[in-house]
């Protein structure tokens, strides 16, 4: 195990609670206010383009949400594995783990990328796309399904190392990766230095080429040993314990999240029933929201890391400790954020979109009432942080598909079809949600079901099996 990994593991086991959240939080929360610039970005240049470009990736990100969840949701349970090894101190079980993780991972994203390609049509003709938006919408899904095998990559890539409580290296990887997606977004779109104009497509590859770094970095830091991890292809053969364990973690995982794309989609499907202004104004304030929801993410993955490694060394007190500070910070970090972008929903929303005044002002009906449940978001993210870190996410899970389907849905259809409330119910449904998914969050918490790790060891093997796998896993010296 190298020196730096080593003083991440005693950080995370023995520091203070409160200052290595932070310490683990911080660049996290950086790169994902630098990736959001690939949406941000995007949104940017398109709404300069046309109101019908600005809704493309709008609706196109739910479905690409649905099939990435099988995916992602899987590669989450791998990583709960290595954070526990990590934490345990069994550096041998954790790099076999992060081996078997790329591997899987690849073979996933392969099959996903070509499903999602070839039936992108038939999901955007179901969720009812506006036909002024649908043409852009099914390129710009297409290219984004071409790209995801180096996009899947690159989320392993950081996935592990987040487990291994890297964070910096994370960030720096996604600075990187976020400036060349700034530097080739207007030159695709809009066809400069001689290059073709790609409207809404050239956003998408941008998107892709950028993702691509990470992946291509990553994977060679690995290759070369990094952190104790060193990738070789005698390592990466799936053993059925592993993928076992993986599944019965990660399947709760994978439900969850495809049914929050599934649901995402139907609900972009009720919002488009109501107009390309109600689409574009769904975009921008998911868009300002997400600015704020880094640091949800920040502190969901500390979390996530400090509960994986401080369960896999049974430190269950300090585990229990972690998931109420967290819980405690992103309620008071959140509250005061809402409170902002209240103040300004105004004046920020035109940025967006500055020739559509329509669309400035149902963005902004819709920040008024939205903005005030996101600090129950935040505590519904942290206790997924905590299901995802100890290994059990069942409860977490059913949690989320109540949240979705009966309180946002549900409410949705009630509210602005049935009652006729347009988008106002949609957008007071959306605010329940968020609000009954942080109390439902809050009580899991407090039974402390979770408090025990899932990582186990395969039957004893042959003397040539172990000096196999010491040989394929030795790090570099």
């Amino acid at each position: 195990m190298s020196s730096s990994a080593e003083a991440y593991r005693e950080r995370i086991l023995y520091g203070p609670v409160a200052r290595t959240l932070f310490w683990l939080a911080w660049p996290i929360i950086v790169a994902n206010l630098v990736q959001m610039t690939y949406n941000l970005v995007d949104a940017l240049w398109l709404g300069r383009v046309s109101r019908q470009a600005f809704g493309a990736p709008t609706v196109s990100w739910p479905l690409i949400m649905l099939f990435n969840a099988i995916g992602i949701g899987l590669a989450r349970a791998g990583t709960t594995l290595v954070a526990q090894y990590f934490g345990a101190g069994d550096r041998e079980a954790a790099n076999r783990s992060v081996c078997q993780l790329i591997a899987l991972h690849t073979l996933l994203a392969l099959s996903i990328s070509v499903l999602g390609f070839s039936t992108v049509h038939v999901f955007l003709d179901l969720i009812g796309v506006p036909r002024d938006i649908y043409p852009l919408a099914v390129s710009y899904t297409r290219v984004i399904f071409l790209g995801i095998p180096v996009a899947f990559l690159g989320f392993a890539v950081q996935a592990v190392l987040s487990a291994l409580g890297d964070t910096r290296t994370v960030m720096r990887l996604s600075i990187l990766s976020s400036l060349i997606n700034i530097a080739l977004d207007p030159v695709l779109i809009f066809g400069l230095f001689g290059f073709p104009r790609l409207g809404v497509v050239g956003a998408a590859v941008a998107t892709i080429t950028a993702r691509a770094v990470i992946s291509g970095v990553g994977l060679y830091l690995f290759i070369r040993g990094f952190h104790g991890v060193k990738l070789s292809l005698g390592c990466m053969r799936i053993e059925g314990w592993w993928l076992r364990k993986v599944v019965s973690i990660g399947v709760p995982i994978t439900i969850q999240m495809s049914s929050n794309a599934l649901g995402f989609t139907i609900m972009t499907g009720i919002v488009s029933q109501f107009g390309s202004v109600a689409v574009a104004a769904y975009g921008v304030g998911i868009r300002i929201i997400d600015v704020i929801q880094a640091f949800t993410w920040g502190l969901q993955n500390a979390t996530a890391i400090m509960v994986g490694q401080t369960i896999g060394a049974e430190l269950y007190e300090r585990a229990k400790r972690i998931a109420w500070t967290s819980s405690g910070l992103i309620a008071l970090v959140l509250g005061v954020g809402s409170a902002a972008i209240y103040a300004v929903r105004e004046a920020v929303v035109p940025f967006f979109v500055p020739e559509d005044p329509l669309v400035a002002v149902e963005g902004s009906v819709f920040l008024s009432y939205f903005v005030w449940s996101i600090p129950f978001f935040g505590v519904f993210f942290v206790a997924n942080g905590v299901a995802n870190g100890s290994g059990h996410p069942q409860v977490m899970t059913l949690i989320a598909i109540l949240r979705l389907w009966l309180f946002r849905i549900g409410l949705s259809a009630l509210l602005a079809l049935h009652l006729g409330m347009g988008t106002v119910g949609i957008w007071l449904a959306m605010t329940v949600s968020n609000v009954a998914a942080g109390i439902l969050a809050i009580l899991w918490l407090s039974r402390g079901s979770w408090l025990r790790r899932v990582i186990e060891y395969p039957k004893a093997k042959t003397t040539a099996e172990r000096r196999e796998e010491v040989t394929c896993c030795n790090e570099d010296e």
